[in-house]
């Protein structure tokens, strides 16, 4: 038997899933670097595992393969097993003759078998039943801001400033100056705007999807958009978008200016992201109570939930968990939940959605450490667009 480390399986199943039309993303370890030289990476979970290979098929559903050599077979088998929880389909890619042992149990459980061998891939065999897939909707989300929304380049953890009008600003800058370089366009908004924080609100603009480009910057179709609309209420400069934005004060942008909420809200919502994080807000209002956000965000959407609300060292220790079979821990006990989210979706994520309009303006959000914060006494309100 000849035996076949895992890297060699890894190229000759990427290869073949390309001849099928799938589009794959990798998660590859440094030993297997050479898949690299044609494949874009992820980090997205299901069942708090990364899927070695995981995108869309030519039909436009979600796959996940686990990729062995030709040892760690069992192993392998209950990894894709967990991840038809997320995908459509899921395989065991693994030299043809250990794989092939274990054909009729892997077909049996739903699984999809990719066997190779020196002659490249010789037994593709697919899933012959679907599956439950509670976590579905939340993976093709994150697929589709790697595959299908080159635009918008960052997550929405980014979007770490309380009033989201100064992610108009880059906006504003680049529509009235031209093509600015990064440290042009913070001076502009500095000099003109009169706010510190303008490579934050850059930042942002990106990952709304307003901006492009890495040394020099400018407006993007949705971008070009954002700058017609404001151009029509009125704002043209920095200066105006700052008289607006001290006109907003304390209030609400929905509130003082509908217009540009809708704009807002518009630009977040074309964020997959955002979009599941709003269908769980709707599923549990309209009253919110955090962890019970957290409970279904985890069981529904855990890919959010590790990319919005946790903090970087509280996206290892909740991963840890989900892959521990101890996802109740995350909501139900408060110490874990309180460690691992980050303070400012408590305050600046909260303000930002009442300004947009899903939240209240009755909403409370918390400044305080996030050890002090009770959530029975503030709870998150939907905003009623009756």
């Amino acid at each position: 038997m000849v035996l076949y480390k895992k890297a060699a399986v890894f190229t000759l199943s990427t290869d073949e899933l390309e001849t099928h039309d799938y589009q794959p993303l990798v998660h590859v370890p440094g030993s297997h670097q050479g898949v690299l030289d044609r494949c874009e990476t992820h980090q997205i979970t299901i069942g708090g595992r990364y899927p070695d290979v995981l995108g869309f098929t030519h039909a436009d559903r979600v796959f996940a393969v686990e990729v062995k050599g030709s040892s760690g077979l069992l192993r392998g088998i209950g990894q894709a097993l967990t991840y038809q929880q997320g995908a459509h389909v899921s395989y065991l890619a693994a030299a043809a003759d250990t794989v092939g042992q274990h054909t009729d149990l892997l077909r049996s459980k739903g699984v999809g078998v990719i066997g190779a061998t020196d002659d490249g891939v010789t037994r593709w065999s697919g899933p012959p039943t679907s599956e439950s897939h509670e976590q579905v909707v939340d993976i093709e989300g994150q697929l589709s801001v790697r595959l299908r929304r080159s635009d918008i380049s960052g997550d929405i953890a980014s979007l770490s400033l309380a009033q989201p009008l100064n992610y108009l600003a880059p906006v504003v800058a680049v529509d009235q100056h031209g093509t600015l370089a990064g440290d042009e366009l913070v001076d502009v908004i500095e000099a003109e705007y009169g706010f510190g924080a303008g490579t934050q609100a850059r930042r942002s603009a990106l990952s709304l999807g307003l901006l492009e480009g890495t040394g020099r910057f400018t407006l993007t179709d949705q971008g070009e958009l954002a700058a017609t609309v404001l151009r029509g209420s009125g704002i043209s400069t920095l200066e105006e978008l700052d008289a607006i934005k001290s006109d907003v004060g304390r209030s609400t942008v929905v509130a003082e200016h509908q217009p540009l909420a809708i704009l807002l809200r518009n630009c977040y919502e074309r964020h997959p992201e955002f979009r599941l994080l709003l269908d769980a807000l709707r599923k549990e209002g309209p009253r919110i109570h955090f962890p019970d956000l957290i409970r279904r965000l985890v069981h529904e959407y855990p890919n959010v939930f590790l990319n919005t609300f946790c903090t970087r060292a509280g996206r290892t220790r909740a991963r840890e968990l989900i892959e521990a079979g101890q996802v109740s821990r995350i909501y139900e006990e408060e110490a874990v939940w309180k460690d691992i989210i980050r303070t400012n979706v408590l305050f600046n994520f909260v303000q930002q959605l009442k300004h947009i309009g899903v939240l209240a303006a009755e909403t409370r959000s918390h400044s305080g450490k996030i050890s002090e914060y009770d959530p029975n006494a503030k709870p998150w309100v939907l905003r009623d667009d009756r």
